[in-house]
């Protein structure tokens, strides 16, 4: 479990909440890391820029990145 608590998507700006539905359409759910960078609008940001970037230049295709992201996290204990 975090140790804080992240914040609820519906609380938060119209344009975060568009990223967390466009995560939780891509992966089914909201993920915990997210909800709680955004207690802090900048590293939200940041952060979604930076992963936006970083899948532009991927040979890897976008979902199979994603997919697997979240193997490696469930394998290595990652809470979320």
């Amino acid at each position: 479990m975090a140790r804080l608590e992240g914040i609820d998507p519906n609380k938060t700006s119209f344009l975060m909440r568009l990223v967390f539905r466009r995560t939780r359409k891509m992966l089914g759910k909201d993920l915990t890391p997210q909800k709680i960078q955004a207690r802090v609008p900048r590293v939200f940001w940041v952060n979604t820029l930076t992963e936006w970037l970083l899948g532009q230049k991927a040979k890897v295709p976008r979902r199979q990145r994603s997919i697997v992201q979240l193997r490696t996290a469930a394998r290595v204990g990652c809470p979320f």
